[in-house]
């Protein structure tokens, strides 16, 4: 199933439970919840094996629209901004930071037509960059920045290529964002470990951590990029 059917698949039963109720109309809350995660698919963006997704959308309507919204408005922001977040969680869309929706006015958008922007949100935290810096392994000394999404093991198709029969085909992936990173085990035979534990699900990574895999191990580091 593709991604886009996926999307509708999962968008259908939201939208009718968060908004069929309140706004029995055929007009703005439910057109403007498909054109959200229609929007949100459309921004989406491949990394390595992740898809990441813009986190702030707004949304412009008419003068008239906006009026007839108004007294909602806070409900259908906060409503709008869940439902892209869940239909992301179902079809493995990922954010820097959690959704957010807001309404606003444009004069230009004629009664009944809706526009919408989608940006990444600029993070409050300087960015920081991230690399991984071979401790014991081959080749001795080696540093692999990190991008996004990075994928690690033995393939030659990973961003990081290990030489070492114990490490996976497809061992592990690191995820980064401007504040943080995020170790994930991808059912590696042998296991992925940071100080010498085995990681069993998802775990942040901070400076200085020693991340293992098989026989190599290679220390996690960081810093601001301005």
């Amino acid at each position: 199933m593709s991604l886009f059917s996926r999307i509708e698949e999962a968008c259908a039963a939201l939208i009718e439970r968060a908004f069929a109720r309140t706004f029995p109309s055929d007009l703005e809350p439910t057109h403007i919840a498909r054109k959200l995660v229609a929007t949100m698919e459309a921004k989406a963006s491949h990394e390595g094996d992740a898809i990441f997704a813009p986190e702030a959308y707004r949304v412009r309507v008419s003068a008239e629209d906006l009026a007839r919204l108004a007294p909602h408005q806070q409900y259908l922001e906060n409503e709008w901004a869940a439902l892209v977040g869940e239909v992301a969680r179902r079809v493995a869309i990922r954010f820097d930071s959690p959704p957010s929706v807001k309404l606003t006015e444009d004069a230009a958008i004629v009664p009944g037509a809706v526009e919408i922007d989608a940006s990444f949100v600029s993070p409050a935290t300087p960015a920081r960059s991230y690399r991984l810096r071979m401790l014991k392994g081959l080749p001795p000394g080696a540093a692999y920045p990190l991008g996004r999404a990075v994928t690690i093991g033995r393939n030659k198709d990973n961003d990081v290529v290990l030489a070492d029969p114990r490490v996976s085909r497809r061992h592990a992936r690191i995820e980064t964002s401007p504040r943080n990173a995020m170790l994930v085990d991808l059912d590696s035979t042998n296991g992925s470990f940071v100080d010498g534990k085995r990681v069993s699900e998802p775990i942040g990574l901070r400076h200085g951590n020693v991340v293992t895999f098989g026989n190599t191990s290679l220390a996690f580091e960081e810093e601001d990029a301005g």
